[in-house]
Formats: C-alpha cells, structure tokens, sequence
C-alpha cells in the first residue's frame, strides 16, 4: 500500500510580525480585528514550525 508523503509548511525567509507568528493576527494581511482561524502552518528558515491563523481574507487562506 502507497501513502502520499507528509505536507510541508512553506518556509519563510523573511522577517514575520511576532503577532502573525503568535496566532495574534491574520497571517496574510495582518488583521487583528476580526475572527483568526487555523489556516496551516508555515516553517522558519531556522526550521521552527509555527500556526498561522486567518480573517478568510485570502484564497490561500483555505487550508486541507
């Protein structure tokens, strides 16, 4: 039997807000306001996986 090989979170090589990173705002624009939902994961160069969160304010947002 086959099994499909585990998803990778993005890795980000930029410098992230402390607030996207802590689940705190919306990972993609930044919105503190609305409600946040679990939108994934993204990894770090570092290697550190972080949650993001989203408003559902991006395509991207939807998640598997």
């Amino acid at each position: 039997m086959a099994t499909a090989p585990p998803d990778t979170a993005p890795v980000i090589d930029r410098p992230v807000s402390i607030a996207r990173l802590h689940g705190e705002a919306c990972w993609f624009c930044g919105n503190v306001t609305k409600d946040l939902l679990p939108a994934g994961s993204i990894t770090l160069l570092g290697g550190t996986c972080w949650p993001i969160v989203t408003c559902g304010c991006s395509p991207a947002a939807v998640t598997k």
